[in-house]
């Protein structure tokens, strides 16, 4: 993964107009959102190497890595916070830019199935679907597909860019904490408040919201307490329906990287879709959802 999201970091450098020579020395950061380094358990504990010691299967080389190659000096962290990992990275990143930790950022996230232990661990989580498809918010989700992705964006302060694909107006995490249902099952009371405070804090309002990237994973659980979510803190005071989707429903639930993936969906395709109704796929949606009154 060290390897891949170098070449991705690389090429994220040169899409935004910059030589990659030109930041050797600055004070770019390099923070990179992943769940699982797969490879470390395959390739340091069941098949070690006498001849070398191997760096680059632990994690904290996904980003080291980058910022020795390019001489950046700046912050340079691996975050691991599960299937959020790589929101949270581009997170760090936005408060280290604001509070001039560094200049300028690149935002990574990553996941490769190498094991298959791993995916057999999620089968009996019982979150993977037999069928091996992700169907988001539809009536017969049953779980999601696991899938790769290696993403990296490049952050730099508007007035310096060359190339804009998007802004980054805001960025916040919070975790749930205790449940009496368990660590896993997601808290739509705890997302509701995370999505008003966000509002709250841009003074925006949510009703200027036009699509909404959401989660999504397809999971019986996490699908009805997302939309319980946004219904709460987002549609209250909606005239008109909201447009939701996630891009897992296309690529499946790349874990950490998953993130940045949906990021990506939105800068380069949404707006073209959108436009073409032949790509416009119907489906029926889960109960919960036929219930919001058209707020969906």
């Amino acid at each position: 993964m060290s390897r891949l999201l170098l070449e991705r970091a690389y090429e994220a450098v040169i899409d935004a107009g910059i030589n990659p020579k030109q930041l050797r020395g600055s004070r770019t950061g390099v923070f990179v959102g992943t769940c699982c380094s797969e490879s470390e358990v395959n390739w340091f504990f069941d098949k070690p190497k006498e001849t070398h010691f191997g760096l680059a299967y632990y994690k904290n080389m996904q980003a080291n890595r980058i910022s020795y190659y390019l001489g950046l000096t700046g912050p340079s962290h691996c975050l691991d916070s599960a299937c959020n990992s790589s929101l949270v990275a581009l997170e760090c990143a936005y408060q280290s830019l604001i509070n001039d930790r560094c200049d300028n950022a690149l935002v990574g996230g990553s996941q490769l199935c190498l094991h298959p232990y791993m995916s057999l661990q999620f089968s009996r989580l019982g979150i993977l679907s037999p069928d091996g498809r992700s169907k988001v918010f539809d009536v017969n989700a049953n779980g999601y597909a696991r899938s790769e992705a290696i993403s990296v964006v490049y952050l730099q302060k508007a007035k310096n860019a060359k190339r804009i694909y998007g802004t980054l107006v805001y960025g916040r995490s919070n975790c749930d904490g205790f449940k009496e249902q368990g660590i896993t099952f997601p808290s739509s009371k705890m997302q509701s408040q995370l999505l008003q405070e966000c509002y709250d804090h841009c003074n925006l309002s949510p009703n200027n919201l036009s699509y909404l990237e959401c989660h999504g994973t397809g999971t019986t659980v996490g699908d009805p307490e997302e939309i319980s979510a946004i219904e709460t803190s987002i549609c209250k005071k909606r005239t008109d329906p909201l447009l939701i989707g996630s891009v897992k429903s296309n690529l499946g639930h790349s874990e950490g990287g998953s993130g940045l993936t949906q990021v990506a969906k939105v800068f380069f395709f949404f707006f073209l879709i959108l436009n073409l109704s032949k790509y416009r796929i119907y489906i029926k949606p889960f109960k919960t959802l036929e219930m919001t009154n058209n707020k969906f």
